[in-house]
């Protein structure tokens, strides 16, 4: 591979060695705006470029915002660009930021505008002083020395502008006999040189001549007189440009008298900016030169300019033909090279992935029995004491003194030593397929019987679930097979389906026969699975992306089981509308049958015997014990049946306690009942534990209720993770109950302190000690509608509701939790405080005062007010 790697090198300074090695000057040009003019000198630039490969030009323009074009300029600075040519918007406002660039070092061109800095390295433009005399000389000629002219300027504080404007002044303060009635600023564009002409003439004022800095103006201003009807007013411009709508078609076709030629000599610019790169001479102001534009040569520059711009269109064809021979010629050139490394590197690219790929299914082969070698030992060492707790527990739970809150901590025990049993014998049995020391036991079976019997397994848990079963057999399929491995196949399948169907689906359970052979279908409508994980599905430890919880053993065992028995697994799915497993296999094994069955190993289903529903014993107990319902409400979220069982039964005499079995289904309970505390598992079907933690924590009804998450992920990123989403606490599986416990009093405790600091001190105080921005937002919200309606005596506690987008039990729940009041309380307890300022402020009387904080008798009041300060309102003055 080494070899390869310096063939490649080779190759790569090869294609280096026929690049350009001259220098590559990077230029930033900023126009202080978009017009016709400056899309000129722009493509002039561009042209200029054709003979220097070496030159990159980047444009901005600012469109006449000083602020935009000083955040232009900067990036430039910042992007370390060679150059900077600039047309400055106005002559004070980005002076600072062309100082700065000029301070590290990079040269500066303004052209056409100056600022009032002298830190630049040259300027290059028209000399503004010049037109602007030029036009007011001629002017001065037009009318003959005598009449009224108006000026319509560019943009003020803008160099151009303030130049053309003193040429002018001077050329015309020769004569007498010209007043200048009129002065506006029209920031270089057409519709406000209208506007300013419009201005102008709605004063009566008469108007002989308008002088317009530039044509776009000029266009405008003639506009305005026309929609004024005025006859006989002469307009001239400046720029004269040769385009279509421009000054010198204008001047031509009679619309305006004259125009002045103002040069964008983009081809000098350049050169300029390439003598200071190249430290060759060059003059630090260069003036431009232009011409008047009258009818006598309108006509004969027009035509001269169409024919320069067919000439330059042709330059431009050609640059491109160029460029794509030149293109074309380096592209063969390199080619024959690439060509040649790509065969070698194909070569050597084939030889690594073959090795790699050898090597990674060692490694893979490596690992997996290493994996395998490991959990084998471990299952071994889990059988003893996973005796030694089944058989005590056996012997334990018929004894007839247990209470039966001890017995049914004792059938969870049991259930679930069962589950680790059976995950044991997996393991185990799927190190044997590996070893290939597997054997059938073969018996003669009714299949059909068989299959009745074990669906019947799954009619608890398919009750619990609200899921239909469905049983498609024959009569009866008489089979030689090992029945307990065949269990196994379909034990396995429908616990799958079970999982992953939801409540109200259904599983079908069929078999037919076809010949020889016997196929056995579990199909479900549940979730499915993706098309990209269907050819993975019976690998071993594979899990799909949305598998729960499991080993990635169920599913190989079922495929190595139906190969033991010369047949074969496969599935077909549909993400989102469920899946269908089909197992075939020969009705008769070839050999001789047991005499007698073979025992399975240990418990080979979990037992669901669970089937309280939740949230009963809450509901019984508070029919029973309805003097306790003021105690604390802990709702318990977990798809697992026993651990709410665990929970409940731990909680239940000190708190009352609701349960739901996925997180979707929690928050809409916890919207319900609004409880004290949530104990949330985090992975879970459905909603998972942290989405339900940010959804919580968001909605401004129960964004108060503290949470624990209760769950087995136990890595410090994990607890991150929690808290990150909003979780107050967060406790790792196997836990403690008296952390438990603890923990839910502690957080319970902290709540009713804040609502009692919240009632005894400043409101400001308390929203800073709130964590919960929904919280913060909520306490301001409630603070802002007592306040606006106190003086409201129909206010109450409906409208209260209303308002803020709770129930009535909603509101009630959340400010009492927050402020140890209700709301009543608070509207009372606030109508109160202002009418004690009043009091003590003003000179209303006891009826004016009660009236104005929203009490409907002054006698209620009295008493209201006795109770709350120990005075009545008649001592507080």
């Amino acid at each position: 591979m080494r070899q390869y790697f310096y063939l490649a090198l080779l190759a790569l300074l090869l294609t280096a060695c026929t690049a350009d090695n001259g220098k590559e000057y990077v230029i930033g040009v900023s126009q202080c705006s978009e017009d016709i003019w400056r899309d000129k000198l722009n493509s002039e630039l561009v042209m200029s470029t054709y003979q220097h490969d070496n030159v990159v030009l980047k444009f901005a323009s600012a469109n006449d915002d000083d602020r935009l074009q000083a955040k232009q300029i900067s990036r430039f600075v910042k992007e370390g660009v060679d150059l900077l040519i600039v047309s400055p918007n106005q002559i004070h406002t980005i002076s600072s930021v062309i100082d700065k660039a000029y301070d590290r070092g990079i040269p500066v061109i303004l052209f056409d505008r100056k600022t009032d800095s002298k830190k630049y390295t040259a300027f290059i433009g028209a000399d503004n002083y010049e037109a602007g005399h030029e036009m007011g000389a001629f002017i001065a000629r037009q009318l003959k020395g005598k009449g009224n002219v108006v000026e319509i300027c560019g943009l003020e504080g803008s160099s151009p502008a303030i130049e053309r404007n003193r040429g002018f002044m001077d050329a015309v303060s020769g004569f007498p006999g010209i007043r200048v009635v009129g002065r506006r600023y029209a920031g270089w564009l057409k519709d406000r040189g209208a506007a300013a002409m419009d201005s102008i003439l709605a004063g009566g004022q008469h108007v002989d001549y308008v002088f317009a800095q530039n044509d776009r103006m000029a266009v405008g201003a003639l506009q305005a007189a026309e929609r004024h009807g005025i006859r006989g007013m002469r307009i001239a411009g400046i720029d004269a440009l040769p385009v279509p709508g421009g000054g010198m078609e204008n001047v031509r076709d009679g619309r305006m008298e004259a125009s002045y030629i103002y040069p964008t000599r983009g081809d000098l610019v350049m050169q300029l900016a390439l003598n200071i790169l190249e430290k060759k001479p060059y003059k630090r102001d260069n003036y431009l030169k232009g011409t008047l534009v009258t009818s006598n040569n309108a006509n004969a520059l027009l035509l001269q300019s169409e024919e320069i711009m067919k000439q330059t269109a042709r330059i431009q064809s050609l640059h491109g033909k160029v460029d794509n021979y030149l293109a074309q010629y380096n592209h063969q050139k390199v080619y024959l090279l690439l060509f040649s490394v790509i065969i070698i590197l194909l070569a050597g690219i084939m030889v690594y992935a073959y090795r790699t790929t050898v090597m990674r299914r060692h490694i893979e082969e490596e690992a997996t029995a290493a994996k395998l070698q490991f959990f084998t030992n471990i299952s071994h060492e889990l059988r003893t004491p996973l005796t030694l707790i089944a058989d005590p527990v056996e012997y334990i739970i018929h004894d007839p003194n247990l209470s039966p809150q001890q017995r049914g901590m004792l059938q969870i025990v049991q259930r679930n030593v069962a589950v680790l049993s059976r995950l044991v014998s997996e393991i185990l049995d799927f190190r044997k397929v590996q070893n290939g020391k597997m054997q059938l036991h073969l018996s003669d079976f009714d299949l059909s019987e068989c299959m009745r019997q074990w669906l019947g397994l799954f009619d608890t848990s398919a009750r619990k679930k609200h899921i239909t079963l469905q049983l498609h057999v024959p009569e009866s399929i008489p089979m030689r097979a090992d029945r307990d491995k065949l269990e196994r196949i379909c034990y396995n399948l429908l616990s799958n389906a079970m999982k992953y169907t939801p409540e109200g689906g259904c599983i079908g359970f069929a078999a037919s026969v076809e010949a020889d052979k016997v196929g056995i279908m579990v199909s479900d409508n549940g979730c499915g699975i993706a098309q990209d994980d269907l050819p993975y599905v019976f690998d071993r430890f594979y899990q799909a992306g949305n598998a729960g919880h499991g080993t990635g053993i169920g599913l190989a065992l079922v495929k190595a089981f139906a190969e033991l028995h010369h047949g074969q697994a496969t599935v077909e799915s549909e993400e989102g509308k469920g899946c269908t497993f089909v197992v075939s296999m020969p009705l008769r094994q070839e050999g001789k049958a047991c005499a007698q069955e073979v025992q399975p190993d240990g418990p080979l289903i979990e037992t669901e015997e669970n089937t309280e529903i939740p949230n009963q014993a809450r509901h019984v107990d508070d029919l029973i014990r309805p003097a306790e319902s003021d105690r604390p409400e802990v709702l318990v979220i977990d798809d697992n049946g026993d651990i709410r069982t665990y929970l409940r039964s731990a909680l239940s005499p000190i708190y009352k306690v609701s349960e739901a079995v996925d997180g979707k289904n929690g928050l809409e309970m916890a919207r319900r009942i609004v409880p004290d505390l949530i104990i949330s598992d985090i992975m879970m079907p459905v909603m998972d534990g942290l989405e339900f933690c940010s959804q919580l924590k968001q909605d401004k009804a129960i964004s108060h209720i503290p949470v624990i998450l209760l769950t087995a992920r136990s890595l410090d990123d994990q607890r991150v993770e929690g808290y990150e989403h909003g979780a107050d606490a967060y406790i790792a599986k196997p836990f403690s109950l008296r952390l438990l416990l603890s923990r839910i009093d502690n957080l319970i405790q902290s709540r009713k302190k804040l609502s009692q600091l919240f009632s005894n001190s400043d409101e400001n105080d308390v929203l800073e000690k709130l964590s919960n921005e929904t919280d913060k937002t909520f306490i301001a919200q409630l603070r802002k509608i007592i306040q606006d309606n106190l003086g409201d005596s129909e206010f109450n506690v409906e409208r209260f509701g209303d308002e803020i987008g709770l129930s009535r039990v909603q509101l009630y729940r959340k400010v009492k939790a927050l402020t140890g009041h209700s709301p009543v309380e608070m509207l009372r307890k606030a109508r109160l405080m202002r009418a004690r300022h009043l009091l003590q402020t003003t000179d209303k009387s006891v009826s004016e005062v009660a009236y104005a904080v929203g009490f409907s008798t002054p006698s209620y009041f009295s008493k209201c007010y006795k109770e709350e300060f120990d005075l009545l309102p008649a001592q507080e003055r």
